[in-house]
């Protein structure tokens, strides 16, 4: 008789305050163009003074949330997450993670989004988070999937990169307070 196979305990991760010291690694993220198209975002510039406002204006916004991912055993910044577009009344936001490389196909993208989550039901108090993934993004897809969300729809050259391609976009929900 065979030994059952054992699992793997699923990764986790904690979110903490942005401070100074990274800065450097938010900054290598934002600079890095081919991840910030994923992302669907093109940035307005990749000096120090745009990208350090680029954080400010991201951690003032009202209802919202913009904190560094952590890996808790190491305490090593993994990337980015990030509530914003806050809908007060609705209690609504648009949530998204961003993983630096060495962070990528380990379960993190997973464990980052149950705890993105579980903080936007329980500090921000909202019932429901939006995401936009774009089409070929498929590990961002699967990781969203994973952990609840719903695919709404798809929305046809949503997204122009900084080459003049479009994407559709993926609009998903994940309606919190729910297993």
């Amino acid at each position: 008789m065979n030994a059952p196979l054992a699992h793997a305990p699923s990764p986790t991760v904690t979110f903490t305050d942005i401070v100074e010291e990274h800065l450097p690694q938010l900054f290598e993220l934002r600079r890095d163009l081919s991840l910030q198209a994923l992302l669907l975002t093109i940035p307005d510039g990749l000096d120090e003074a745009t990208l350090r406002a680029w954080v400010e204006r991201r951690k003032a916004e009202t209802g919202g949330m913009f904190r560094m991912i952590i890996d808790p055993a190491s305490g090593e910044a993994l990337g980015f997450i990030q509530v914003n577009s806050v809908h007060r009344k609705n209690r609504t936001g648009y949530g998204g993670i961003c993983l630096a490389a060495k962070a990528r196909n380990r379960g993190l993208g997973q464990a980052a989004l149950r705890e993105l989550i579980k903080v936007a039901d329980d500090e921000l108090g909202l019932i429901k988070l939006l995401s936009e993934v774009r089409a070929d993004n498929f590990a961002a897809l699967r990781a969203h999937l994973s952990v609840g969300y719903r695919l709404v729809g798809t929305l046809e050259n949503h997204f122009t990169d900084g080459k003049g391609k479009a994407y559709n976009v993926f609009l998903l929900e994940r309606r919190l307070g729910e297993a």
